[in-house]
């Protein structure tokens, strides 16, 4: 099943990116507006594929295509508060979760009422689903903890986001649909400074980089890790719309629980050397839910593979 290694690859760099993310929000670029602005300008590099089979669409593909990027973009705010908040290895298995519920309610739903859908993917799909969630929750559950709103946000707009993308593929190319989509974050970001908060942010980023030498030099240490960073989410990017252009986007988003296990190997080398900023709280039976919830989304894959995911949306 092509689409799952490839999925699993591309999350794999995705969680790399993700403790990046967090250590940059944490130390270096504190507004999230900022640092979305800065990853939506860096999708300009995906001009680099226009010699390998782009090619003009219908206006109506590229409308998809950009307000794709757009969304994508404004989930990325939202994701970044939330990474900003809270720890990184909680808030990345719950955008995907929240994802795939998207994916779920506008693709799986419709076909299961129709009597379309087979019973073997379902349970697939909502092992994935509630393994991505049991990973993020310590049971039993604390006084006062909540799914944060910027979570939901998140979730919502890049799901939103992922389906019009994968409705684009179905009208373009790959390369097409990749370049355009990724032209629709460039517009997306530009339109973060037609919000007074936001632009405000973006602005003042610039004056003090300007003005300080001391914060001069450490600008152009943040600018060294941001490349790091945002090349490791190019890749990931570039691997998981791959995934989505062969597969079903409900399966591929669920398999995002899987990042958590990445996340988690890498936060805890982390924790001993920043703890103030990857530090994890977890004890004996913490690790067992961690456990039984690595084994419930390795069953969903299982049974992802032994089913063969239907393909419900234009590929």
């Amino acid at each position: 099943m092509t689409w799952a290694l490839v999925a699993l690859l591309g999350y794999f760099f995705a969680a790399v990116s993700s403790v990046f993310d967090k250590y940059l929000l944490s130390d270096r670029i504190p507004a999230p507006a900022v640092y979305a602005f800065f990853v939506s300008l860096f999708s300009l590099f995906t001009v680099v594929f226009i010699p390998f089979g782009f090619s003009f669409s219908t206006w109506r593909t590229t409308g998809i295509l950009l307000l794709s990027g757009v969304l994508f973009v404004y989930g990325l705010v939202a994701l970044y508060t939330a990474v900003k908040q809270h720890e990184v290895s909680r808030v990345a298995p719950l955008v995907g979760a929240v994802i795939s519920l998207v994916a779920f309610s506008t693709v799986f739903l419709p076909g299961l009422l129709e009597g379309n859908v087979e019973l073997w993917p379902l349970l697939a799909l909502g092992l994935l689903i509630a393994g991505g969630l049991l990973i993020s929750f310590d049971l039993p559950l604390r006084r006062g903890e909540h799914i944060s709103r910027f979570v939901v946000v998140a979730g919502v707009l890049m799901g939103v986001s992922l389906l019009l993308l994968k409705a684009g593929f179905g009208e373009s190319n790959f390369v097409s649909g990749l370049v355009w989509s990724r032209f629709g974050m460039v517009l997306g970001g530009l339109s973060l400074l037609c919000i007074p908060l936001y632009r405000n942010d973006i602005v003042a980023q610039f004056r003090v980089s300007a003005k300080n030498p001391k914060k001069k030099k450490r600008a152009l240490g943040t600018s060294v890790l941001f490349l790091l960073n945002k090349s490791s989410a190019g890749i990931a990017s570039f691997l998981v719309t791959y995934a989505l252009s062969l597969g079903s986007v409900a399966f591929v988003q669920a398999l995002s629980g899987m990042q958590y296990v990445f996340i988690l190997v890498m936060t805890l080398g982390l924790s001993f050397r920043f703890h103030h900023i990857f530090g994890e709280r977890l004890f004996f039976w913490d690790w067992v839910q961690k456990l039984v919830a690595i084994l419930i989304i390795g069953a969903g894959l299982w049974l992802a593979t032994m089913s063969g995911v239907p393909l419900l949306l234009p590929v």
